[in-house]
């Protein structure tokens, strides 16, 4: 099983957006079974993301409710809010407390791939649930960011300012390989060669 760790959210078009919500549809594709630990707002925009991960074939096994975030939305549609101040929305919590509850559900895990920046509290909630259940573990970065001093078998990736979800496609075929019993660098090689990766735009 694949579990994928962070905060979905709706694009403009009410389609999974963000890391977490396009890495584990991209993995549900390619044929992984996908579990989301995360965490949405306590709104109309949270509900669709629960619905939209399971038209996906993603079990959210814990996707918390905070009703002092907004759950994230790209884009703007027409007569929506203004870009900036959906920008400026808190962001639903996600800490290591809520990390760790949401694995503790978890029967096993193959693959983990933490979708977005955490504070270190929460990486070493997300590094010992990996240890704990043997799985590869996948951590995403910012561009121009590093992961403080990151767990020594933990693969770090950086995600490109804007990749119109190509990346996105790449780590989740990349996970959905590891799942299926590849080793690192075969599944890194085809996860690449079936995307097209080389061949996105910078």
């Amino acid at each position: 099983m694949i579990v994928v760790v962070g905060r979905p959210g709706l694009d403009a078009r009410d389609r999974l957006d963000r890391s977490a919500g396009r890495v584990a549809a991209a993995a549900a594709t390619a044929g992984g079974q996908v579990a989301l630990v995360g965490s949405v707002g306590d709104d109309a925009d949270g509900d669709a993301v629960a619905l939209e991960l399971g038209r996906a074939g993603i079990g959210h096994a814990a996707l918390l409710r905070d009703p002092a975030g907004v759950t994230p939305r790209s884009g703007v549609a027409d007569g929506a809010a203004d870009a900036e101040d959906i920008e400026a929305s808190p962001l639903p919590r996600l800490d290591a407390a809520d990390i760790e509850l949401g694995l503790r559900y978890l029967a096993e895990c193959q693959v983990l791939v933490v979708a977005e920046p955490l504070d270190r509290a929460a990486l070493d909630v997300a590094e010992a649930a990996a240890l704990y259940h043997g799985a590869a573990l996948i951590l995403l970065t910012q561009a121009g960011n590093s992961v403080a001093t990151p767990p020594e078998s933990a693969t770090v990736l950086e995600m490109p300012d804007a990749d119109g979800g190509a990346f996105s496609e790449l780590v989740g075929r990349y996970a959905a390989l590891l799942d299926s019993g590849r080793g690192a660098a075969e599944a890194w090689h085809d996860a690449v060669s079936e995307t097209g990766w080389q061949n996105a735009p910078a």
